[in-house]
């Protein structure tokens, strides 16, 4: 998990680079992982009724901040797999 100082993301000096970095960095961190070329034995798959994004959002936001963060820079567990998807059902 990344150490977040709140103080310093709430300073004069902090503006929207400070965010582009964080992003641009966790971008740098996935397009260097590499990726598992292998057969799969087994899938496991973890379906989340309900979580469209705004939820997922909230959670994440309020994750970091019961942790001392702001929580927009939080990553939830899931977030982190290898592999995820999103999918959206319209009736």
């Amino acid at each position: 998990m990344k150490v977040f100082d709140r103080a310093r993301a709430f300073s004069p000096g902090v503006n929207a680079n400070f965010w582009m970095n964080l992003g641009k960095n966790d971008l740098l961190e996935s397009l260097n992982k590499v990726p598992i070329m292998g057969k799969a034995k087994n899938v496991i798959m973890f379906i989340g009724d309900g979580m469209g994004m705004s939820t997922i959002t909230a959670a994440r936001i309020f994750k970091g901040q019961a942790e001392g963060q702001l929580g927009e820079e939080y990553s939830l567990s899931f977030e982190k797999f290898p592999n995820v998807g999103l999918l959206k059902v319209v009736l």
